[in-house]
């Protein structure tokens, strides 16, 4: 799991997409038969592992307010309107007159907007309020034609027929909001003060858009706790304390910060439903379905990160090492070209490495799989069978890509995929192969405890209730 300075966004990671980039190698299969003299794996399979459900419902989380949509005004929101009311320019003709200003409703912050109080009674009127749902917050009035009701509140108006415009300013944020905000997180002294750094505020990060889910557990609580009752545009003063096992950055862990923030815009998470799965991820058609298969790249992901840390390498293969080292020039070359600057300094700064630690990193990924290629047995070498169908489906994604993206017409667009994938080579396709049957067998081969989750009040749990 990865955890930025706020959001603790779970990301599942494969080894294969850590060596992407390395596993290029033209059209020789990329053969390591016996590694033994190379590599030691540790026993794997007799390890305990722990998976944790928070994580899980991090990733679930993540995924929500990934596909999360502009924001309408719902039933029970604190809302600001201006609401102004029109005659008709005559009974039954829908032409809008003159203002009636002496309606004019400007900066009226609606409680439990369409929500009767303890009497039954509404602010406005239940017709006005309950046509504020599914609006917009975005600073343009809808327009709407009512008879007044009987609960309007001015009585003398009630039953006259009347132009209504509506303007939604702006809501509170409240659990269950996805809202995009900008911060900056500044240290503070014992006594609460901000604390200075040659004279200036010591920051430890900063952002002018991010997103974060009220409820969703995927930032600190303080911090989304805080975000609660905030308006666009209103700048907040959050005070928090980091978690005292926090770990991204050692000195903030337990440590009370300030955070200086500013919503920008609002945003709905889609509800948490076998619906919801169906429709963004091919394959599912529950949320049970979709919570096993996290929970199988988590095991994955645990699996790996043991082995990898646990691995001892005893030397890392001269010939593979110079043809790595040939392909990181060919790619992250062009790229360190492109911005002007050395390979090296490009691989400092996008990955913080030397070249030999780039390298190492890589082969290091490749030595595991193939070992564990080796490990497994003769059962996992990939057939011809599954490497023409793994080719065949790699020439059509990447067919629909050159035809959705690059308008090319189909039969272009085969033919550049083809193309495209006759130079990714024989070895690219053989180790997606490979990689897939092992990531499908280590999890069969691992014991797992689930660790109860911590938190029972997930916002997107209670949507599914």
């Amino acid at each position: 799991m990865k955890k930025r300075i706020i959001c603790f966004v779970l990301v599942i990671v494969s080894l294969l997409a850590a060596c992407s980039c390395s596993c290029v190698r033209g059209n020789s299969k990329y053969d390591y038969d016996d590694l033994t003299e190379y590599i030691k794996l540790p026993n794997y399979k007799n390890h305990e592992y722990s998976l944790k459900e928070d994580d899980l419902k991090l990733a679930i989380g993540t995924y929500l307010m990934q596909y999360a949509s502009e924001y309408t005004i719902k039933r029970g929101d604190r809302v600001n309107v201006d609401i102004r009311f029109f005659k008709l320019k005559a009974p039954g003709v829908s032409i809008k007159a003159e203002e009636i200003t002496e309606l004019f409703q400007d900066d009226i912050w609606l409680e439990n907007v369409a929500t009767p109080d303890s009497q039954g009674k509404y602010q406005i009127s239940y017709q006005i309020e309950n046509g504020i749902i599914g609006t917009k917050i975005n600073g343009k009035a809808i327009n709407k034609q009512y008879t007044l009701a009987d609960d309007f509140f001015v009585e003398e108006y009630r039953g006259t027929e009347v132009f209504v415009d509506i303007t939604v300013n702006n809501k509170q944020a409240e659990r269950g909001d996805v809202v995009m905000a900008s911060y900056t997180g500044y240290y503070l002294n014992d006594d609460g003060t901000i604390m200075q750094e040659e004279g200036k505020d010591k920051t430890f990060d900063t952002s002018d858009s991010s997103a974060f889910f009220i409820g969703a557990h995927l930032a600190i609580d303080d911090f989304e706790n805080g975000l609660i009752g905030a308006t666009i545009g209103e700048e907040k003063d959050i005070y928090a304390t980091f978690p005292s096992d926090y770990e991204p950055v050692a000195d903030l862990a337990g440590k009370k910060v300030l955070f200086k923030a500013k919503i920008k815009s609002f945003y709905t998470a889609p509800t948490y439903d076998d619906s919801f799965v169906q429709t963004y991820f091919v394959g599912f058609k529950t949320t049970k379905e979709f919570e096993e298969a996290l929970k199988k790249e988590y095991t994955l992901t645990i699996v790996y990160e043991y082995i990898s840390e646990n691995s001892e390498i005893f030397e890392y293969p001269k010939a593979e090492y110079k043809a790595a080292e040939k392909q990181l020039i060919e790619i992250e070359g062009s790229f360190a070209s492109n911005m002007n600057t050395t390979l090296d300094k490009y691989l400092q700064s996008t990955y913080g490495m030397t070249r030999d630690e780039y390298i190492k990193s890589n082969m290091k990924t490749e030595m595991i799989f193939y070992s564990l290629r080796n490990m497994i047995g003769a059962s996992i070498e990939p057939t011809e069978a599954e490497m023409s169908a793994a080719r065949d489906n790699l020439i059509a994604d990447y067919k629909n890509q050159y035809m959705q993206n690059d308008g090319l017409t189909e039969s272009a667009a085969l033919a550049t995929a083809k193309d495209m994938v006759d130079a990714l080579g024989e070895s690219y396709i053989y180790e997606n192969v490979l990689y897939s049957k092992i990531d499908n067998i280590v999890p069969t081969q691992v014991k797992v405890t689930l660790v109860p989750a911590v938190y029972d009040d997930y916002v997107f749990d209670a949507q599914t209730k």
